[in-house]
């Protein structure tokens, strides 16, 4: 990757990974952070900038600054933004606001938007996952232990389940345990989701899934260590992802995680190749 390539990071080890992988392949990216802990970036990047109220102008400033041809966008962003720029609409440029009143409130409407403002500006948004191809879910089973009948029965309840629901930009995720649906991710995310499940059972199936109409440069499901460690403390005792539209992060421990607690990970057959 010749071109100057930027990676607005978002929380999580993502933004982490992705900045490691291009400066072993002797590219020196320029990091803008929606983060606190920048230190992280520290002797793998060109620049680090703090980036602590998000602007899409802002971001497009810097970049442009900094030379840039490319941008990854990777890390969780808080959906706060969207209810904070409706009460406190002062806070955000005049780019954010153009670009947040032409979408819907939704997560796919609303990054599909910063997109397009950051490509308008002849800035090409690449996706992540061609950086770090090899954590990408594979088919089929993925953990030491396979899931039993009755997991199966609950991750093709779950599958279904997404299947109506994932088209109405609800959340990636649902437990699902003994065919009934226990909690269905919604602005909270994944983690919380969880722990909000362990109030009602503890046991049941995880799931989690992408639209087929997202776009895998920027909005790809992630697992990972912490993934396991809340279902392990909800009880949870299966992982079902999508088979090449999900990164499991950290995977050699995710997979020691889950023998540790016993928990089956599953790899969905990939929705673009089943309907496309």
């Amino acid at each position: 990757m010749a071109a100057k390539t930027a990676i607005v990071a978002g929380e999580g080890i993502l933004p982490v990974e992705i900045a490691k992988r291009l400066f072993e392949t002797g590219v020196l990216p320029v990091v803008l952070a929606l983060r606190s802990d920048i230190d992280a970036f520290g002797g793998i990047s060109e620049s680090v900038t703090r980036i602590r109220c998000p602007g899409v102008g802002r971001i497009i400033k810097e970049m442009k600054r900094a030379s840039v041809q490319n941008v990854i966008l990777a890390g969780r962003v808080s959906k706060r933004i969207i209810y904070t720029m409706a009460i406190i609409p002062a806070l955000f440029d005049s780019v954010t606001l153009k670009t947040l009143a032409k979408s819907a409130r939704d997560d796919h409407s609303l990054l599909a938007s910063v997109v397009e403002a950051i490509e308008e500006a002849g800035i090409k948004v690449i996706p992540y996952y061609q950086i770090l191809p090899e954590l990408l879910a594979s088919e089929g089973r993925i953990s030491e232990r396979a899931p039993n009948a009755e997991e199966t029965r609950d991750i093709e309840c779950g599958e279904a389940v997404l299947r109506v629901t994932l088209p109405m930009s609800f959340g990636q995720a649902v437990i699902v345990a003994g065919g009934a649906v226990v909690a269905l991710e919604a602005l909270e995310g994944t983690d919380a989701m969880i722990e909000r499940s362990s109030a009602l059972v503890k046991n049941g199936v995880l799931v989690k899934m992408m639209r087929i109409d997202q776009d895998t440069r920027y909005d790809m499901p992630t697992v990972g260590p912490a993934t396991i460690a809340h279902m392990a403390r909800a009880g949870l005792t299966c992982l079902a992802v999508e088979s090449r539209r999900t990164l499991i992060m950290e995977p050699q421990e995710t997979f020691s995680l889950a023998e540790r607690h016993n928990i089956a990970i599953w790899g969905l057959p990939c929705q673009i190749r089943q309907y496309s």
